[in-house]
């Protein structure tokens, strides 16, 4: 299933894994046991790539 949401909380209540997009590309994959509210934002504001 895939889920679309900016509520956070949302997301890491109902992910087991979790891909951030800035400006079209996508900046991160955190596993649920990885995936903060803070480095979700952190990584949703950011045009880098994660590695």
């Amino acid at each position: 299933m895939i889920v679309i949401s900016s509520e956070l909380p949302e997301l890491l209540g109902l992910s087991d894994r979790i891909y951030t997009i800035f400006e079209g590309s996508i900046t991160g994959v955190l596993n649920k046991d990885e995936a903060s509210q803070e480095s979700l934002m952190k990584l949703m504001t950011s045009s880098r790539k994660a590695a």
